[in-house]
């Protein structure tokens, strides 16, 4: 790679590949690697990766970004620490009573997921606030002192801490806090009064305690991580991806690890952002197909919503998340037949180990990989760059066997019906997604990434009939790429649940201003320098008696100036209706949330410019290869070329198949795809 002291890179480790993006930050070269992952131990991963990327660490003086799916797999597979709850008295089963609502309501055998915290360790204090923070019974720390004993006996490792209205006056939770730490050496202890200043006392609870039960994991991984990298003399900053698309500094990970939940797929969100804001792409739907599973995001007008509210599980947290949903279709998507006889494909999936079965040590049941594999769409001596060669009569043998026979058809329809239906889970899971958020899927785009995602990325746009696909550079580690677009980003929030009506804007300012100085020195802390800081402010509004809130953007010096409270309902009607398609006008409002965005804005890479072509492709073509479409189950002879080698304006049209070291688009007859000035592929469907 050199010795260029202008490098940065990312690191996504993913449920089946770590993958790694180094970025010369002048030219904007990059230089990437993928390796399968190690999930008994994810460092064993990173550094294989960087070692098979040839980096010289001491050279890096920017930046390593990573993102990893350590928190969420913790969480899922119950490896957290011993965890205790400390409450106020009378609310201990909080977590158990939960919400009313539940997935399953006619299925009368239906058990609710458990808390993260048995009963038996949920612990009540003696103390009480009102709803305005003021205290109307003291904090009793003998009973603090009582539980810190019992805490000891019980080998705890972290107790989570959340008072009623802790939001409004944390006082009580901080003596808490310092009670069982002088207490209980070595305890970890999170309290909800820095973690979430909202009001709902449910999600609070949950928020908190997840918190507390991640941190050893989450501490151990970032600590680890760090001491082998400054072992090799690493001289960079190492960053977090966050839940929210935006990152933090190692610290405030291990400090606040309830934010890198949902850090993996994050990344390539952010990288969607990137493109749909410097290339004329505004609307777009994301989909990441990787070895495990399909995340989907909508992008709208350059901007991805961001989340509230969270749901792992059955439990509601109160963290800020990109609107990511995922469903499991992957490259290692197991196909299997229900007992019914129908052909069924996820959510199991083979991961990286055994992997597909095609794989030198692969697994015994035939996969989303085997199916492409066995109609010509993988070339097995080129997967990875020849890395892993994969077995073509083991792929056949286990889709003829396990799928093909049992279904009375032949070998290639059987495979077809593989991918088909992967086709069709994701089909829908997009649908579902846009429907959702109010929009035609035919108004966008689909970016397509992952290693898996530019092999189905025409069929997707067949069915769903949307304007074109988007196959990115490097996609199979677009995820990694993405996450060095990211900025620094921390939320800040507070509820104050009042009513527009006569409300003292010079209040709601000065609180504001206590929300700012928080993202102020936060970003300080992190070495953002003041001219790369912005901050933005939003209010979270909804009418008297609601529920549910609004998010509305509004300039408070210009609301002040102009009209005070009016102005505000009026920002406030107008989201409204852009979310819900109409308003209560004339109907009082309430403000119960301040939110504050910090911001600390990164250099973002430069897009380097490919060569002009004349638009025929010869020079890239490297032969033909027989493979059956997905549209009429024809066996046709496709173009291969080989993508580094295409020029800007290039034209490939189907039947073809673009190849790259890390993965392969599908060209069917009837499309065309073009590349732009920086790289991408733009998949269209000729015009009839």
């Amino acid at each position: 790679m050199g010795n260029s002291p202008k490098l940065r890179f990312a690191i996504d480790t993913g449920g089946t590949f770590t993958d790694i993006v180094v970025l010369d930050e002048d030219t904007g070269a990059f230089y990437l690697e993928k390796s399968p992952s190690t999930p008994e131990n994810t460092l064993i991963g990173i550094l294989n990766v960087i070692e098979k990327a040839k980096l010289d660490l001491p050279s890096v003086e920017s930046f390593f970004v990573h993102g990893s799916t350590t928190a969420m797999n913790c969480l899922l597979e119950r490896k957290g620490a011993r965890t205790a709850y400390v409450t106020t008295r009378g609310f201990r089963d909080v977590p158990e009573i939960a919400r009313y609502d539940r997935p399953e309501l006619y299925n009368i055998k239906y058990k609710r997921t458990p808390p993260p915290v048995p009963r038996d360790l949920a612990f009540e204090v003696t103390e009480r606030l009102d709803y305005k923070g003021d205290v109307l019974t003291g904090l009793d720390e003998d009973d603090v002192k009582k539980i810190a004993a019992i805490l000891k006996k019980k080998d705890i490792e972290a107790v989570a801490v959340c008072f009623l209205h802790a939001f409004k006056n944390p006082a009580h939770e901080k003596k808490t806090k310092e009670i069982l730490l002088e207490e209980c050496p070595g305890i970890s202890v999170s309290i909800s009064s820095d973690i979430v200043k909202e009001h709902r006392e449910y999600e609070r609870s949950i928020t908190t305690i997840l918190d507390a039960y991640l941190k050893s994991t989450i501490q151990a991984w970032i600590r680890n991580l760090e001491s082998e990298l400054a072992s090799r003399k690493f001289a960079g900053r190492l960053i977090i991806t966050k839940s929210d698309g935006g990152g933090m500094t190692g610290d405030l990970a291990v400090e606040n690890p309830i934010h890198t939940l949902l850090s993996g797929p994050s990344g390539g969100v952010t990288g969607g952002l990137f493109l749909a804001n410097h290339l004329e792409h505004k609307n777009l739907v994301t989909l990441d197909m990787g070895g495990t599973s399909c995340d989907i995001c909508v992008i709208k007008d350059g901007l991805a919503t961001v989340k509230r509210e969270a749901r792992i599980d059955e439990w509601r947290l109160l963290l800020s998340t990109m609107n990511i949903s995922t469903i499991g279709a992957g490259g290692g998507s197991i196909a299997w037949l229900d007992r019914a006889g129908a052909l069924q494909v996820g959510p199991q999936s083979a991961g990286a180990s055994p992997g597909p079965m095609c794989y030198p040590d692969g697994g015994a049941k035939p996969t989303v990989t085997d199916a492409a594999l066995s109609i010509g769409y993988i070339d097995p001596d080129n997967f990875l760059g020849g890395d892993i060669p994969l077995n073509l009569a083991r792929a056949r043998a286990g889709i003829e066997a396990q799928i093909a026979t049992p279904l009375a058809m032949d070998l290639p329809t059987a495979a077809r019906g593989v991918l088909r239906l992967a086709v069709s889970n994701m089909a829908e899971a997009i649908r579902a997604t846009t429907i959702h958020d109010g929009e035609d899927v035919r108004d966008f785009e689909l970016l397509c990434y992952g290693g898996a995602g530019p092999l189905l990325a025409a069929y997707l746009l067949d069915d769903l009939e949307m304007q074109s696909a988007i196959v990115p550079i490097a996609p199979a580690n677009f995820s990694a790429w993405g996450m060095l677009t990211i900025d620094i980003r921390h939320n800040f929030s507070q509820t104050i649940a009042e009513s527009l009506d006569g409300l003292d804007l010079g209040d709601i300012e000065a609180k504001f201003a206590a929300l700012i100085k928080q993202g102020e020195e936060t970003l300080a802390a992190e070495g953002v320098a003041a001219k790369d800081r912005t901050i933005l402010r939003t209010l979270d509004m909804r009418y008297a008696d609601q529920e549910h809130t609004v998010d509305v953007a509004v300039d408070f010096a210009i609301a002040i100036e102009e009209g005070g409270s009016d102005k505000i309902y009026e920002a406030f009607t107008t989201r409204y209706k852009q979310v819900w398609g109409y308003a209560l006008e004339g109907q009082s409002a309430t403000i119960v949330n301040l939110r504050v965005v910090a911001m600390g804005k990164v250099p973002k890479p430069k897009l380097k410019t490919l060569e002009s072509g004349t638009g025929e492709p010869d020079e890239a073509l490297k032969g033909n290869r027989t493979a059956f479409s997905l549209l009429d189950g024809r066996a046709e002879d496709h173009r291969v070329y080989e993508r580094a080698r295409l020029r800007a304006a290039d034209v490939v049209k189907g039947p073809a198949i673009v190849e790259e070291p890390t993965s392969v688009t599908i060209i069917p007859e009837g499309f065309r795809s073009e590349v732009d000035p920086v790289g991408n592929l733009i998949i269209k469907k000729f015009a009839s």
